[in-house]
């Protein structure tokens, strides 16, 4: 049943993740605006292997910079993806739209995370961690309504 509680709950739960998108696209483009800094902090305990990329073989350097402006291309598409999903919600309140807002955010964050983890970069990683919090705490707010066999649509 659609209670003005629970539909605020949505709304609440909608806004959260409307600004996780955007908080996602900053992020990609700040990723993207500091990618040598970022690659300097990656390759800071193997920084020789680094010099030796940019002076000997520039096409290797030119592949890593290459695949950190996809990285950062593709984190800005999926925090577009998650701000319209979520202005979409926040108009309709549909099911099927939560869903997918909720998968992608699921595959993505935690994506994100393990591969920020792994690379050993602690200030992208914990961006990279208050992003995933943020949009877990947007999905969690409305769940109950969602996961119910039967209910209302607004």
């Amino acid at each position: 049943m659609l209670t003005i509680r629970t539909l605020e709950k949505i709304k609440r739960g909608s806004w959260i993740t409307l600004i996780n998108g955007i908080y996602t696209v900053l992020f990609g483009i700040l990723y993207m605006a500091l990618m040598m800094f970022i690659l300097k902090i990656n390759f800071h305990r193997i920084d020789i292997v680094w010099q030796v990329f940019v002076k000997y073989n520039p096409a290797i350097n030119f592949m890593i910079v290459r695949l950190m402006i996809l990285k950062s291309i593709f984190i800005i598409a999926i925090g577009i993806i998650i701000t319209y999903l979520s202005n979409y919600i926040l108009r309709k309140k549909e099911k099927p739209a939560w869903v997918i807002l909720f998968i992608v955010g699921i595959i993505f964050w935690p994506a994100l995370l393990t591969m920020e983890f792994l690379e050993g970069n602690i200030y992208t990683g914990v961006a990279a961690f208050i992003g995933w919090i943020s949009f877990i705490i947007g999905m969690l707010i409305p769940i109950r309504y969602y996961t119910q066999r039967e209910y209302d649509e607004y």
